[in-house]
């Protein structure tokens, strides 16, 4: 004989079986997986430079709302069905710090309205172009005879132009320093006026270099010209590698400023154990808004 104890104990045990029963049997939403390996930059090469990038990120919206921000490559999930807009901003490590992102300014949205199955996964590449309110203040790609870079005074050394060994078409600009020319010096041959660049600067290029080198600003004012070094570059030996340095806070932080120069630098470093250090730089842009 079942005591009420008993068929308490019995219902509260069915209504547990009955309820759990209800959430395994609901159905979860089968997402959308999009696929994304590799940005691309379109340009004009003679008044955009270079399509070379280094484009690490893409940030992600989905009909206007924030799907998330992730390096390439990247396979992520999306729940949606039927027709949708992706939005696409090209994302960067600012000073090539990969705890300091950012969307590129520069770089207009990639857009598309596509069609979501669940259970599908979507490629795409986004191509991106430039916002029509970029201003190149100074492109140097070293193709020509002559480069945009002067000699500094403590540089015991000189930056060539160099034909590449693998595509004659490609030249860059390249240096050595070893234990008689320790130093070497070049800045840009404009100073750039500060009243005109805005907050927004960003200086990006290509280099090469099997011992550190540094990107810095000559910052010109009324009585004096002072050098700040903006990052110091770890050796990239193999391959050229694409970096974009931010400008605009430095200066903002130098308000006295009535223009600048751009410098690359290298000083032979014996205490670490280098005898010889070499170093490539090309494909040059100085952006602004």
């Amino acid at each position: 004989m079942f005591s009420y104890r008993s068929i308490y104990t019995l219902l509260l045990i069915t209504f547990i079986f009955v309820s759990g029963c209800k959430k395994f049997d609901k159905e979860e939403a089968i997402p959308v997986y999009i696929k994304i390996n590799q940005s691309f930059l379109l340009c004009d090469s003679v008044s955009q430079g270079s399509s070379r990038h280094n484009l690490s990120d893409v940030w992600v919206n989905l009909d206007g709302n924030q799907q998330g921000i992730y390096e390439l490559p990247v396979t992520f999930p999306v729940i949606a069905e039927e027709n949708h807009q992706i939005e696409i901003r090209p994302g960067i490590k600012v000073n090539g710090i990969g705890a300091s992102r950012m969307a590129y300014p520069f770089l207009n949205i990639f857009k598309i309205d596509t069609f979501f199955t669940p259970g599908n996964i979507m490629e795409i590449a986004p191509v991106y172009t430039y916002n029509s309110n970029t201003v190149f203040k100074w492109l140097e790609n070293f193709q020509n005879n002559g480069f945009t870079l002067d000699r500094m005074t403590d540089s015991d050394t000189t930056l060539e132009i160099t034909v590449d060994s693998v595509n004659p078409q490609q030249h860059y600009g390249e240096f050595h320093i070893d234990a008689v020319r320790k130093n070497f010096q070049y800045k840009s041959a404009e100073a750039y006026n500060t009243s005109t660049v805005g907050s927004t600067v960003f200086f990006e290029f290509d280099y090469q270099s099997d011992h550190p080198m540094y990107v810095g600003l000559v910052i010109n004012k009324i009585q004096q010209s002072v050098e700040t070094v903006l990052i110091v570059l770890n050796p990239h030996p193999q391959s050229f590698n694409h970096i974009y340095v931010d400008i605009g806070s430095t200066l903002l932080q130098n308000p006295d400023a009535v223009d600048f120069n751009i410098v690359f630098g290298a000083s032979l470093d014996e205490a670490e154990g280098y005898t010889t250090g070499n170093g490539k730089i090309d494909n040059i842009k100085l952006l602004h808004f």
